[in-house]
């Protein structure tokens, strides 16, 4: 049973194709996952390594026929990656909420609001706390807390 887990595909939806959403993306490829970006903008696209194998939409993130198109429903992982807090957010919300995604993972500058994911057992990244433990560890050699 163990191996058949490990063996599976994960199917990931990476909404954001910047710089973050284009490099996990092109890592996930790299490794095999069954794998879409959306992003707004087409030339987003061409952010995506060349070894990228996965699919591609263009469209909002948030809209939900958008995300009905591409399977939601059956993803085991959504990464919201855009450059914006609040939609990040509810991308994330609705993910986990109404279509019952396992793993959600979210990016968010803004720390304080980190808490409206967290509720809903949403994995946040936020790289500013991550900066902030980096600091920490050059000037303290371990990280402290305040």
């Amino acid at each position: 049973m163990e191996k058949d887990k490990k063996n599976k595909k994960d199917n990931i939806i990476v909404i954001g194709c910047g710089r973050l959403g284009s490099t996990i993306a092109g890592n996930l490829s790299d490794i095999n996952k069954n794998l879409m970006i959306v992003d707004m903008d087409q030339s987003s696209f061409r952010k995506l390594s060349s070894s990228y194998g996965g699919l591609t939409k263009e469209g909002d993130g948030t809209d939900i026929d958008l995300l009905e198109s591409i399977g939601i429903a059956k993803t085991d992982i959504v990464i919201a990656s855009t450059d914006e807090d609040d939609i990040n957010i509810l991308i994330s919300q609705i993910a986990k909420v109404i279509y019952k995604v396992p793993d959600v993972i979210t990016r968010i500058y803004d720390t304080s609001k980190a808490i409206t994911c967290e509720d809903f057992g949403i994995h946040v990244i936020s790289p500013t706390t991550l900066s902030i433990k980096e600091f920490q560890k050059k000037i303290f050699g371990e990280e402290v807390e305040f």
